[in-house]
């Protein structure tokens, strides 16, 4: 038996200003015309039924991703009371499963990334199905094309199963974002693929293994799940959060487990992570510049604009990221795209641009 878990609770705050705390990039057609998260149901629907995609994401969602998804079952919606990363994100999701399916497994996919070889991808994740039935933690690790520096990368080890032109390894090693140095050598060893944080596992195995490298996270999961048919109450889902720490699954399980698993994937892939993606991911037009909405240019080169709503002028300018929504305009120099959660955190500092956020 096969779920699939899409996460889908993150804010997106290099999107800012399309992305908002209440209609983040997931919610955004920002690749194509649906939505990032329409995308990614439609994508492993081939191989999953739709009783079985769950959606985890935050209460302050809950109204979009309900209207998005009114045929998916109202206990395939997980709806977090606050954002605690994807350790406690997939912990959640499998304790709600492991009752039922405690040897159902569970395909992770993050709602904001994009793919665009589909039977390339499928191919991948039944590799991926057959091999976690022995109770591997997989994942899945992408071929790079360049020395990208915001991507962790994974060492491959033995090839261990070899099935429909799928290669999977062991893991050898995690590497958090490298400098530009060392992703440079990544790339030309051939031994380090891109982690993309998608994942394949048995419901079971993944319980086990937050037992092993997170035994105070596991043992609050597990009092959580007693609650639940419990006459008296117990721990509640609040509760939960509160007193769980924030630390991503990799962190937390894949970096020091000795069961992973890696798909060589060779797929194109992309995380979506910022408005420099559209510079792979969208069409240029012949003076470089790469545009959705309505634009009017003149000696403009080499620059992304977004407009929602209504026309964006230029003139004279080159390298830049120009974004306008209906009430807030963007305008930054391409090189410091990972700068703009910098001015989100300005919002937050006066009441009066809370509402920005």
């Amino acid at each position: 038996m096969n779920y699939a878990v899409i996460l889908a609770g993150g804010r997106g705050e290099r999107f800012w200003p399309l992305s908002r705390r209440t209609r983040p990039k997931q919610l955004q057609p920002i690749v194509g015309e649906r939505s990032m998260l329409e995308e990614t149901v439609s994508r492993i629907s081939p191989l999953v039924k739709r009783d079985r995609i769950v959606i985890v994401s935050t209460r302050v969602l809950k109204r979009r991703i309900t209207s998005l998804f009114p045929d998916l079952p109202a206990d395939n919606l997980l709806f977090e009371p606050a954002g605690r990363n994807t350790a406690l994100a997939i912990g959640y999701a499998a304790v709600s499963l492991c009752r039922q399916h405690p040897r159902a497994k569970m395909i992770v996919l993050p709602a904001d990334h994009h793919i665009e070889d589909q039977a390339k991808f499928l191919s991948a994740v039944k590799t991926a199905l057959d091999v976690a039935q022995s109770k591997l933690l997989v994942t899945f690790g992408i071929v790079p094309d360049r020395p990208e520096t915001e991507y962790g990368y994974i060492r491959l080890g033995k090839l261990i199963h070899s099935e429909d032109e799928v290669e999977v390894y062991s893991a050898r090693a995690f590497t958090e974002k490298p400098n530009r140095k060392r992703a440079k050598a990544f790339l030309h060893s051939g031994n380090y693929l891109w982690n993309s944080g998608m994942f394949v596992w048995r419901v079971d195995a993944i319980l086990e293994a937050m037992k092993e490298q997170m035994p105070r996270l596991h043992a609050r999961l597990m009092e959580f799940c007693d609650s639940q048919e419990a006459s008296d109450g117990g721990m509640s889902l609040s509760t939960l959060y509160r007193q769980s720490e924030s630390i991503s699954i990799d962190y937390g399980v894949m970096e020091n487990a000795l069961n992973v698993a890696v798909v060589k994937a060779d797929f194109r892939w992309d995380d979506v992570g910022s408005w420099s993606a559209l510079q792979r991911l969208r069409e240029r037009d012949e003076a470089g510049n790469i545009v959705v909405g309505r634009h009017l240019g003149e000696d403009t080169r080499e620059t992304i604009v977004f407009s929602e709503s209504g026309l964006v002028g230029t003139l004279g300018v080159s390298d830049l990221i120009i974004v306008r929504t209906e009430d807030v305009t963007l305008v930054a120099k391409k090189s410091r795209y990972a700068d703009v959660r910098k001015l989100v955190d300005k919002l937050y500092e006066k009441e009066e641009l809370k509402k920005y956020a």
